[in-house]
């Protein structure tokens, strides 16, 4: 089941986000008959499929450099692209993140020339459906 988010912000219109939102909902899951809608405080953080692609693409990643452990490799990483070695990934924000990938990606094809995979979840995550 495919889940959908949106950013909403409390001094911008909000009936047309949430319109869109159920609508494209269940377009994509049209066996569904019912969903549940759930707001939380703050800002986002990753989505699942972003998390998904994420972890694939560690994985890919570490084995093409010879790398053993999945968390040093993260680790190496967020100190390449986020400048910190003690900053974790899961503090960015989705559009954050979204950026974050697109670093990595950029770096490993244009460095290493690996291409990492483009699958449903990257297209959920490089669309524009978790921006306003």
């Amino acid at each position: 089941m495919n889940t959908t988010y949106r950013i909403i912000y409390r001094n911008q219109p909000k009936e047309a986000t949430f319109r869109a939102l159920v609508q494209n909902f269940f377009d994509d899951n049209p066996d569904c008959e019912v969903a549940t809608v759930s707001i939380s405080k703050d800002k986002p953080k990753r989505t699942d499929f972003q998390n998904n692609l994420y972890h694939l693409w560690v994985d890919i990643l570490r084995k093409e450099q010879g790398e053993e452990s999945k968390e040093e490799f993260k680790k190496d990483l967020a100190e390449r692209f986020l400048g910190d070695r003690e900053k974790s990934s899961k503090e960015l924000t989705i559009p954050e993140f979204v950026q974050y990938l697109k670093d990595i990606d950029n770096y490993f094809s244009r460095e290493w020339g690996i291409m990492l995979p483009r699958n449903e979840d990257y297209h959920k995550t490089m669309s524009n459906e978790y921006k306003t």
